[in-house]
């Protein structure tokens, strides 16, 4: 299934514009007798708005981006250890580091869709480059699961970004557990490929995967070597902070959520997106996965009466604060609306019904 992401499935070819992802998803549904929610979308957006299929292709500028941020990120870290004392470090680390990890991780996700460069392979290995300043070697890793997660959006036990059961009654409703939670994010989701059996990796998949432990373990001995752990620990706290108790870890919240009258996916369009790719328009990314990250806003701007309509949120930071604080929200308001609407709807429902709570 990581194969998926690949360009090579013949719904692919017979779709001469759409590309890897939307393929994967319609090859899915109609091997299943069911509609994804953002295919009916996309029909009606390109019934409607034809033109909106000239935004579809790659952007390998993308690339550069990728090769500067890291440069940046881990020159940052040497010079912030050198120099700095270790308290002001991590404040470097936790503000500039976290927003760098956290661009870096949207260009992997832009990679992780085929749209840097038309090569398959090209695209992997801008995700390798990408992943070195988180330390943790997990792009590839990301790459298999989040085509699974377009696939089976929302689906209970095989979107790999639904919590498992068990995961949402543990952390309930409590501020403290939210919290702990959420700042342990890359935990949350290490634990969740564990016990993730719907599809596992295996084949080409795992040997990139090696790859990926390889090119990270090689590329941060040097700096190990040179100027010690210090950079390291930087890097590391950076990663973990970008995905996790932080502003724009709030970006988890934001995408599928319902801290709102449900919806399958969510929109941000606040002023993160002049930082981070873009990457709030979320909505318009499930409908379109073809679109790289800088024609996004063009794509809402192209069809606004699918767009203006729907719910977004405007601050990461309000949002961060409602979750944690307001008991009524907890990762069983996604669980259990998410199953219920599973269950209960036909083959044509439409995942973006709002629904009264």
């Amino acid at each position: 299934m990581g194969k998926g992401a690949e360009r090579s499935t013949p719904e692919a070819s017979a779709r001469s514009n759409l590309l890897s992802t939307e393929a994967a998803e319609a090859v899915v549904a109609r091997a299943k007798n069911r509609k994804h929610p953002h295919g009916q979308r996309r029909a009606e957006i390109l019934a409607a708005h034809p033109d909106v299929s000239s935004l579809f292709g790659i952007h390998p500028p993308t690339a550069l981006w990728s090769l500067a941020l890291v440069f940046f990120q881990v020159t940052l870290a040497v010079a912030a250890t050198s120099f700095l004392p270790t308290w002001a470090a991590l404040v470097v680390s936790y503000t500039v580091g976290a927003i760098v990890d956290h661009a870096l991780w949207v260009l992997i996700h832009d990679a992780t869709h085929n749209l840097v460069f038309r090569n398959v392979w090209s695209n992997r290995v801008v995700l390798l480059l990408c992943n070195i300043p988180h330390v943790f070697p997990s792009a590839m890793m990301f790459r298999y699961y989040h085509i699974l997660h377009h696939i089976e959006l929302n689906r209970a036990y095989k979107d790999p970004d639904v919590p498992f059961e068990w995961e949402a009654r543990l952390i309930g409703n409590s501020p403290f557990r939210k919290s702990i939670w959420l700042a342990f994010f890359f935990i949350v989701q290490a634990l969740r490929t564990i016990f993730y059996t719907y599809r596992i990796p295996k084949g080409i998949e795992v040997m990139w995967m090696a790859l990926n432990w390889a090119t990270n373990i090689a590329s941060l001995a040097p700096i190990v070597l040179y100027f010690g752990w210090k950079p390291i620990f930087f890097l590391a706290f950076a990663s973990i902070s970008s995905i996790g108790l932080h502003p724009l870890g709030a970006r988890w919240i934001q995408e599928h959520y319902p801290t709102q009258p449900f919806q399958a996916t969510y929109s941000y369009y606040g002023i993160a997106n002049r930082f981070a790719f873009a990457i709030g328009y979320h909505v318009e990314h499930h409908d379109f996965p073809s679109v790289p990250w800088n024609k996004l806003p063009a794509l809402k701007a192209m069809a606004p009466e699918y767009y203006d309509t729907l719910f977004a949120y405007t601050s990461y930071s309000e949002l961060l604060k409602d979750f944690i604080f307001e008991r009524k929200w907890s990762l069983s308001n996604r669980f259990e609306v998410e199953r219920e609407m599973n269950e209960k709807a036909s083959p044509g429902a439409d995942a973006f019904t709002k629904k009264e709570r």
